[in-house]
C-alpha cells in the first residue's frame, strides 16, 4: 500500500469514527415530547432549568415574563397563576431565598425576575418555540442560537421540551437536518411515528429519508426577528 493510499484509508477511518460519535451524541439528546413531571433541574452545557418546590413555585418559574430583564409585578404573577396576591408574594419570597428569583432593584412596585443563571433558559426557550406556526419546524440548535448566540444550550432546549408540561408544540423542534429524535415519546407513550403524524397534519412535508423539508424550517435569525417584533399570544 502506498503512503497516499494509507493516508486515504486513515482519513476514511477517522471520518467514520466521527460520524458514529455524532450519531451516538444525537441519540442521547433529550426527547422532545416525553411525559411531564420528573426532575427538570439540569445542568447541561452550562444551561440550568430551575426547579421549584411544589406546584405553585413551578407555575411561577415557568411564567415567560420572569425570564425578562424587567421582570413581573407581584400582582401580574398572581394573575398569571390564578392565585391570591398575598400568597403569591410569600411564594416569591421563598423562591428568592432559594436563589431561584431576584427582586429587580429600584422597582416600585416590586418586580421579580429569574436569577441571572436562569434567565436565558427554559422560559425563554418556550417563548421562542411559541413563535413557530403550523407547518413549520426548527431545531434545538436554532432556538439556542436565537436565545444566546451559540449552540451550547441545544441539549438544554431538548430537555426543556421534554420535561416542561407547557412547552409549546414540542413536536416542532427537531434534530439537525429535520430529523425526528428516535427516542421521542409523548405522555401517552406514542413515539416518533406519532410526532411525524402531528407534523404532517400541520402541513410539514418529509422526504424519503424521513427528514422534514428544509423549506419549512424556521432558522434562528427568523425566530429572533419574530421574538423581537411580535407579541406573545
Amino acid at each position: 500500500m502506498t503512503q497516499s493510499n494509507a493516508l486515504a484509508t486513515l482519513a476514511r477511518s477517522v471520518a467514520e469514527a466521527l460520524r458514529q460519535f455524532a450519531d451516538e451524541y444525537e441519540r442521547e439528546m433529550p426527547v422532545s415530547g416525553s411525559p411531564p413531571g420528573g426532575d427538570i433541574h439540569v445542568l447541561t452545557d452550562e444551561v440550568e432549568v430551575p426547579e421549584g418546590r411544589g406546584q405553585r413555585q413551578q407555575q411561577i418559574l415557568e411564567l415567560p415574563g420572569l425570564a425578562t430583564e424587567e421582570g413581573m409585578k407581584t400582582s401580574d404573577v398572581a394573575s398569571g397563576i390564578t392565585y391570591e396576591v398575598p400568597n403569591t408574594h410569600s411564594t416569591l419570597q421563598a423562591l428568592e431565598r432559594n436563589g431561584l428569583i431576584e427582586g429587580v432593584k429600584g422597582s416600585s412596585p416590586q418586580r421579580w425576575r429569574l436569577a441571572p443563571r436562569y434567565r436565558n433558559t427554559a422560559p425563554v426557550f418556550m417563548r421562542i418555540a411559541s413563535r413557530l406556526r403550523e407547518g413549520e419546524w426548527t431545531t434545538y440548535g436554532d432556538i439556542s442560537i436565537a436565545v444566546r448566540g451559540d449552540t451550547k444550550a441545544a441539549r438544554g432546549v431538548g430537555r426543556a421540551a421534554a420535561k416542561l408540561r407547557d412547552f409549546p408544540h414540542p413536536e416542532r423542534v427537531l434534530m439537525d437536518g429535520g430529523v425526528i429524535n428516535p427516542n421521542w415519546i409523548d405522555a401517552e407513550g406514542r413515539g416518533p411515528d406519532y410526532c411525524r403524524q402531528l407534523l404532517s397534519d400541520q402541513g410539514v412535508k418529509f422526504d424519503d429519508s424521513g427528514r422534514a423539508h428544509p423549506s419549512q424550517r424556521v432558522a434562528w435569525d427568523e425566530l429572533r426577528r419574530r421574538d423581537e417584533s411580535e407579541p406573545v399570544d
